[in-house]
Order: C-alpha cells, then sequence, then structure tokens
C-alpha cells in the first residue's frame, strides 16, 4: 500500500511541474518590455566578435509569466547601425545606417530577470538579412559621342604645347605663359578625331622681350595670374594635328588708381605662401652674421610689402626668438631648436630684392631692442588670450526660442484624467487588448524619390486641384456648399 501511495505523490508531483504557467500578454511599449529587449540586444551584440551593432527599430509581440519567476517572451526587429562591435557604445547611441546598406534582423528571446538579485538568464534566435541592393542604372554608349581619354596621351601633349605656343605669341601679354594642370580631356570619332581639352596655364618669370619660347629657366611665380583655356582641335586619318583653336579667359587685373604711385611698395598678406621661404633666407642671414651664442628664429610677420623693380624688393617687419641651440652643438638652425622660455621677442627688419630669371635673393636683415616696447604697445589695452566671451558669463540664460525648440523636441505624451486613468467613453472597447506592435525606437531616414518616380494613377489625378479654384476676390468669404464629383465631372 505504502509503494503505491508514494508512487501517486510522485505522478502529481511530477504532473504539476509539467503544467506551464499561463502568459499575461504586454503592451510592446512596456517599460518592462523594453528592460527585457534591452537586456536581450546588449547580449546579442556582445556575443558578436566583427561587424556593427545592431539596435532595436520595433517590438512585435510582447508577453510574460505570471509568478514568482518572471519570464519575459519578446519578438522584436533589429536594424543595423553605424558603431563597430569594438566600440564602447551603448546601442542606444547609435544612429541607423542607411537603409540601401543596413542589414536588418528579428529576433525572439527568452529573457528570465531577477530584480532581486540582478540577473538574467537569456536565450534567444535572432534571423538577419541582408541589405537591400541598390538597383545600378547603365546606359547604352554612345557612339559618335565625345568620351574622356587620358591626359597623359602624346596626343594630348602635343596638341596643348602648340595651343599654348600659339597663346604665348599672338596675346598680348608681357610675359610668357606655361602649362600648369589639365582638368579635363575628351575625344569622338568622326572622319579622324576631334579632340575637347579644358586647361590652365600660369604666369612665369619670362618676359616676351628677352625669350621667344618657354625654357626650362621659366618659372611659375608665386603671385603670378592663372588662366582657364579651352582647346578644340582636329586629328586626321593620317594622326596628323591639322587644326587647334584655344581660348583662354584671365582674371582682369585691378584697375590703377591715378592717385596711387606706379612702382610704389604694396602691402601683401602677412599669411602669403612666399614669405616663408623668405623669412628662412632673413633668419639665416641673422644668425650668420651675429655675435650671439645661440640661434634664433623666426616668429610672428607685422608687415610686409613688395615693390617692383628690376626684380622685387621686399620689405618685411617681424619678430625672432631666441632658441635652446648653441651654435658651438649645432651646425645650423633646425627644426628640433625651441625658443626659451625666458626670452624675449627681437624686433627685426629685412630687406630683400628677389630676381626671380636668375634665381637670385640678396637680404639685408636688422634687429634691435629699442623696438621692443614698441611691439608690445601696439597690442590692445587690456589685451589677454585668456579672457572669455560675455556669452559664456551668463550659461543659465535660455533665449525664448530656445525653449520652443526643446518643448518641440520634446516627444509628445499623453494627458489622462483621474489621476492617470483614461477617462471612460464610447470609443473606448469593453475589453482592451495590449498594443502591439509598438512605436518604432528611432524613425529611419532615408533618401525621398525623384520626382521623377513613376507611380500609378488613380481617379483622383484627374479630379481639379482645390489650389487652383480658389478666387482671390471671394477667399474670405462663406464657402459654398460642396458637392461630391463624380469622374464623370473631370472628363467634361
Amino acid at each position: 500500500m505504502k509503494p503505491f501511495i508514494v508512487l501517486a505523490l510522485c505522478c502529481s508531483f511530477f504532473s504539476s511541474r509539467a503544467t506551464p504557467l499561463p502568459f499575461e500578454f504586454l503592451d510592446c511599449d512596456d517599460p518592462d518590455v523594453f528592460k527585457a529587449v534591452d537586456t536581450a540586444l546588449k547580449k546579442y551584440n556582445g556575443d558578436r566578435a566583427a561587424g556593427n551593432q545592431f539596435a532595436l527599430y520595433v517590438v512585435m509581440e510582447a508577453k510574460r509569466t505570471a509568478g514568482p519567476d518572471t519570464q519575459f517572451y519578446v519578438k522584436y526587429r533589429i536594424q543595423e547601425t553605424t558603431c563597430a562591435t569594438e566600440e564602447n557604445k551603448l546601442w542606444q547611441d547609435c544612429d541607423y545606417k542607411v537603409p540601401a546598406e543596413a542589414k536588418t534582423g528579428e529576433c525572439t528571446a527568452q529573457v528570465h530577470m531577477n530584480n532581486a538579485e540582478k540577473t538574467s538568464n537569456i536565450s534567444q534566435d535572432c534571423k538577419i538579412f541582408p541589405a537591400t541592393p541598390k538597383i545600378t542604372l547603365t546606359e547604352a554608349t554612345c557612339l559618335g559621342c565625345f568620351h574622356p581619354i587620358s591626359s597623359d596621351s602624346s596626343e594630348v601633349s602635343e596638341i596643348l604645347k602648340q595651343a599654348i605656343q600659339k597663346f604665348n605669341r599672338h596675346s598680348a601679354e608681357r610675359v610668357l605663359f606655361k602649362l600648369v594642370g589639365i582638368k579635363e580631356a575628351k575625344r569622338q570619332v568622326v572622319a579622324g578625331w576631334n579632340y575637347v581639352i579644358k586647361y590652365e596655364i600660369e604666369e612665369t618669370n619670362c618676359s616676351k622681350d628677352q625669350f621667344q619660347d618657354l625654357t626650362p629657366e621659366c618659372k611659375t611665380t608665386s603671385r603670378g595670374r592663372v588662366g582657364k583655356c579651352d582647346a578644340k582641335a582636329y586629328e586626321n586619318l593620317h594622326a596628323q594635328i591639322v587644326d587647334i583653336a584655344s581660348q583662354c579667359k584671365l582674371p582682369v587685373e585691378d584697375t590703377v588708381n591715378p592717385d596711387t604711385c606706379s612702382g610704389c611698395p604694396e602691402t601683401i598678406p602677412k599669411d602669403s605662401p612666399e614669405l616663408k621661404e623668405l623669412l628662412k633666407v632673413s633668419m639665416e642671414k641673422y644668425n650668420s652674421e651675429s655675435n650671439d651664442d645661440f640661434y634664433y628664429k623666426g616668429g610672428e610677420i607685422e608687415t610686409a610689402t613688395v615693390q617692383v623693380v628690376a626684380g622685387q624688393n621686399y620689405h618685411i617687419l617681424f619678430v625672432v626668438w631666441k632658441t635652446n641651440c648653441s651654435k658651438k652643438e649645432f651646425e645650423k638652425l633646425n627644426e628640433d631648436c625651441e625658443a626659451t622660455s625666458d626670452s624675449a621677442p627681437l624686433p627685426c627688419e629685412a630687406q630683400i630684392h628677389v630676381i626671380p630669371w636668375e634665381n637670385k635673393i640678396s637680404s639685408q636683415v636688422n634687429c634691435s631692442k629699442e623696438r621692443s616696447m614698441a611691439t608690445f604697445l601696439r597690442r590692445p589695452p587690456g589685451f589677454t588670450p585668456f579672457r572669455s566671451f560675455a556669452a559664456l558669463d551668463q550659461p543659465n540664460k535660455i533665449s525664448h526660442s530656445d525653449k520652443n525648440e526643446e518643448e518641440r523636441q520634446r516627444p509628445e505624451k499623453e494627458t489622462r484624467k483621474d489621476g492617470g486613468q483614461e477617462p471612460e467613453g464610447e470609443d473606448r472597447p469593453e475589453s482592451p487588448l495590449p498594443r502591439c506592435p509598438g512605436k518604432p525606437w528611432k524613425r529611419i531616414i532615408d533618401l525621398p524619390a525623384p520626382s521623377s518616380f513613376p507611380r500609378e494613377f488613380t481617379n483622383e489625378d484627374l479630379l481639379p486641384s482645390a489650389a487652383a479654384n480658389i478666387n482671390p476676390a471671394t477667399e474670405n468669404s462663406t464657402h459654398p456648399q460642396t458637392k461630391d464629383f463624380d469622374l464623370s465631372d473631370a472628363l467634361l
């Protein structure tokens, strides 16, 4: 008898354990559901060894067991983001990839969460779908049209050589110009070949009085004008270039003011590239002639002018700083030499004469401590690099426009009466079901379809537009009683 009783108790025990717990369907936007999905998604991203993280797109279904051990059963969709798995970022802080490049997925997860012990047990299955491939539009090759060709071809070089020679001979410019860049080259097949070439030329230091054609001595200058040119040429079936036509547009020179002095010094910007080399030459000159045991290095340029003579005369005012490189240890000033912390700026003045066509530069440098006080007095009173803007002194003040912008960006909240309970009414269902799917976690931004994208026309497209029927004289008057349109009305 006793063994029978024991067997009956065991059967009843296991049958009670095998009975599944009842489910409770939840709202997909419930905060507890979000915690379960967040836990499952973090585990999925953490288990991925490479690639990008996935972010929640929308929760499709959610339910949980009723009892002390709460288990969530959720189904949700995910979208690939721009954050790599190696980045230490939360998926909430990542942006979606564009739909044409983003992978998508659908996950079914069972999440057991123990809030008391702050632990979780997750088992889930995710199916990942590849990105939607882009549709590539192809066009048939146009026979007889112009097609791009390499700018390094011998035909292009010969055409530009003859075009620039023709420009230098027949232009009204006083100096020669040379090729500095090819922007585009195209060719068309006819009874031979037609060429269209876009290129740029730049002013050189060779004058037409001294040079009949370009030579290796002709170099572009930093202040030379640049012209944009178009050339058209025809090459016959015997590979002979029989016709070349070119046109160049040069920037218009500034109109000379009658009150100004022709040939007088002109101010040039302190950040002009040509001044960098001239400052280097001036420092070499000063360090070679000074009796100081340490090298000096150039600092800020105060002013710079240039005068066109038989070449260019430059007048530069700048400051130099004493460095930690001694002349006994170093043969010359190098990039590792730094200005000492206790050194004061030493004002200098340089006169430099440049003859470009002879590649000659001669300079005279004079540095004196008497100009130090004048240099500092040029700074405005109260000058300090640590002065802050006035706007930063009032961080707590927010304009009304900023407040309105914040209120517009806040998510809309449903206002309910009776202490948060939904109001009773005729539209409320007797047994409301949980709302699923939930709201998308974040909006996917996609490129808009072009206006020429084909679509199907409907009967409404045949109806007259409401905006076209507005009469300005009667716009503010009482609207006449509307009637139902029929398709036959639009076809009359």
